[in-house]
């Protein structure tokens, strides 16, 4: 059954929302302090986010507590329409943004096309291992597999690391990575994936996974076969004492 929380605080809204979503299992939050206690204790397959909220602002909020959204689609729903705005939602990893006023019956769509794409992410394989490293999908949560480290991946980080891996030795073209893994953001450069690149490879190194620039062309993925071997055990869970990523983007 999928999980749905609606942080927002204006009652005409909430009202809106209750209309929407019946026959989905979903929460209400009117602040950011509800909002972090209701994911500190359940994980959610979608939330809609207002960015003005009575104790804070979406955005830094979202870039604080970026552990609590992982695996979840994100839409923000706000009245803020500038440009900027729009920017910052996506680069932080929203999955959809959502102007106020708006259709009822648009939104309902856009909320069933976002469980359709959990529904299929979460079906896929929830297990990976490359090199040194063992990838729980599900989770969004990479190991090393000798040590049981968490590698403290952003959640963009480890969504170009999952479209790389996906297809190994396959080229992207910048172009192709930031339409795959920002989506509807047009205000993201291709420098920012230049950027996510050059820190993702710094937290890979040791590996046996890196990451090549194919000059005038963009990246690939490269697994060390003779590591293969050595990841064997799933790991399932983050280890009791590893430190979820605390940020989102770069």
């Amino acid at each position: 059954m999928y999980k749905i929380l609606c942080v927002e605080d204006a009652p005409e809204i909430l009202l809106i929302l209750e209309s929407i979503l019946q026959g989905y299992d979903y929460l209400f939050a009117t602040t950011l302090k509800q909002a972090q206690d209701l994911l500190a204790r359940t994980q959610f397959s979608l939330v809609l986010l207002d960015v003005e909220l009575p104790d804070g602002n979406a955005f830094e909020f979202m870039a604080s507590n970026s552990d609590k959204f992982r695996g979840a689609q994100i839409i923000f729903l706000t009245g803020r329409s500038d440009l900027a705005s729009k920017a910052s939602a996506f680069s932080l990893g929203a999955d959809d943004y959502v102007v106020k006023p708006f259709d009822a019956h648009e939104l309902k769509l856009r909320v069933d096309a976002k469980l359709r794409k959990f529904a299929a992410n979460a079906n896929q394989l929830s297990i990976m291992r490359l090199g040194r490293l063992v990838c729980n999908l599900q989770e969004q949560r990479v190991f090393k597999n000798d040590t049981g480290q968490m590698i403290d991946l952003t959640f963009l980080e480890f969504r170009i690391f999952r479209l790389l891996a996906g297809a190994q030795n396959k080229i992207f073209s910048r172009p192709e990575i930031l339409d795959r893994v920002w989506g509807h953001s047009i205000s993201v450069t291709d420098r920012v994936v230049d950027v996510h690149i050059s820190n993702l490879r710094k937290k890979l190194a040791g590996t046996g996974v890196t990451i090549e620039a194919v000059i005038g062309t963009g990246y690939r993925l490269d697994v060390d076969k003779s590591l293969q071997t050595q990841a064997q055990a799933p790991i399932l869970t983050a280890p009791s004492n590893a430190t979820p990523s605390s940020q989102i983007g770069g």
